[in-house]
């Protein structure tokens, strides 16, 4: 009755995990992306863009769309008449005014202008921004662009032409792929190593019982540490302040991002060091010869060098210093998954929660931990952008944190340029699923451990 019930239960955490990571990696947005390819005497660049559909479409193929003139006219407010500027024929950039968006577009299509693209931060668009009235009238090409994409226009120099198309988009993404890859082997590892270390230490402390005349059968070959425990002894009040915690970090990290990066960047290559040792020595390990221990007299003792730990140490701190290096580099992103999956193989193999009540706490408040940070927290802050999305993509920083699995955009859709630099995946989305996994493995040799 015992083995079908925790069964049960390890199908409803299973099942709930992955609910959880339907719901982590389901997103979409209705707005219409297009692109805007800009081309000076020097330079050629592509530029997202979000527009209005209902004012005016665009070819979906660059060789049909017209070049126009792009006017920088950010530092006016188009809600009256200009006639020191001249946007005849041409598209114009314009920061929000202290009117709605659908007048200043109107008043530059009656001046001949042939797009208007204002700057925007969030890329969002409230009912206060389109006037209904003026809305009706307007023809043109009308929609945002960002900050960013903005100021390397205006870098661009003054003489810069425009061609505007909205190309269909492949809806899919390689990079999705290979980052859920990476997140499943690593979880499969982790959760392994894990629950065969715990069921090694459960088949220890059953063996040291008073009245257990033998061992369990299929006992994992398995060393493990005689002061290590089966799990940690946690209560839901202490998951609780430990999510509450998480939350507190995060909002520091969004106030204080660019002092506080450096602060995570030192702890993620500590903990580098540490895992890369960790899922190395096993390998490192099985090297035998008697090259790879030494003996020396010290003082008035002896003492014992390993050279394989000495190496192994020594490739660790190498590799970890080498990332800090070159970490801002294009291909850089490699190195950094090869280290976050060695820390998620090491925490998910080290930390073991002690029932599925506690997994089950967790899961529950780490899902509403996100859903607050993801798609509330837009609704509180000054440029209503998510606090997660800022702190994970690094917002206008150089530096990004490091606690993340990073893929470079694969593939050859035409709307590349409206993604991120990067598909990112926080640990925190494979550490959890994975320890509960490793609970339900444990659970599972026991059960069938204890039928023989």
């Amino acid at each position: 009755m015992a083995g079908s019930s925790r069964t049960v239960c390890s199908r409803i955490v299973i099942s709930v995990t992955y609910i959880f990571a339907l719901f982590k990696f389901s997103s979409g947005t209705i707005n219409e992306y297009g692109v805007l390819a800009a081309e000076s005497s020097t330079e050629k660049e592509n530029f997202c863009i979000i527009y209005f559909k209902e004012f005016g479409s665009l070819p979906e193929e660059k060789s049909n769309a017209e070049f126009h003139i792009l006017l920088d006219d950010s530092k006016l407010d188009w809600c009256e008449d200009h006639p020191e500027s001249e946007p005849k024929s041409k598209v114009v950039l314009l920061s929000r005014g202290n009117c709605s968006m659908s007048i200043q577009a109107l008043n530059i299509q009656e001046r001949g202008g042939k797009g208007v693209f204002f700057i925007t931060h969030s890329g969002k668009v409230t009912n206060n921004n389109m006037n209904d009235t003026a809305a009706e009238s307007i023809n043109i090409t009308v929609g945002l662009i960002s900050e960013n994409s903005a100021e390397r226009l205006k870098e661009m120099g003054n003489t810069v032409t425009v061609r505007l198309f909205a190309p269909q988009s492949i809806n899919f993404d390689f990079s999705l792929l290979i980052i859920w890859i990476i997140a499943m082997v690593t979880i499969s590892i982790g959760s392994y190593w894990s629950g065969h270390i715990r069921f090694a230490i459960y088949c220890k402390e059953m063996s040291s019982l008073p009245g257990v005349q033998r061992e369990l059968p299929n006992k994992p070959s398995v060393r493990v540490n005689t002061v290590e425990e089966s799990s940690l002894n946690v209560s839901t009040y202490a998951i609780g302040a430990f999510v509450l915690c998480m939350g507190l970090m995060l909002v520091l990290l969004y106030f204080l991002y660019d002092y506080l990066v450096y602060f995570i960047i030192g702890l993620f290559v500590l903990a580098s060091i540490l895992s890369v040792h960790s899922c190395l020595e096993p390998l490192v390990l099985r090297i035998k010869g008697s090259f790879c221990k030494s003996e020396f007299r010290c003082g008035g003792s002896s003492c014992h060098i390993d050279f394989r730990q000495v190496l192994l140490v020594a490739f660790a701190i190498a590799i970890s210093v080498f990332w800090v290096v070159v970490r801002k580099e294009k291909h850089a992103w490699v190195l950094q998954d090869i280290l976050g999956v060695a820390f998620c193989i090491h925490m998910l193999k080290s930390i073991r929660l002690p029932s599925l009540k506690i997994c089950f706490v967790l899961l529950v408040l780490l899902f509403f931990y996100d859903i607050f940070f993801v798609f509330v927290t837009p609704y509180f802050t000054v440029k209503g952008e998510s606090v997660m999305e800022e702190v994970a993509t690094g917002g206008s920083s150089a530096e990004q944190l490091p606690m993340v699995l990073r893929v470079v955009h694969f593939g050859f859709d035409p709307l590349a340029v409206c993604y991120k630099q990067f598909s990112i995946l926080g640990f925190g989305d494979i550490l959890v699923p994975g320890m509960n996994f490793s609970f339900v493995l444990m659970d599972i040799n026991i059960i069938f451990a204890s039928k023989i």
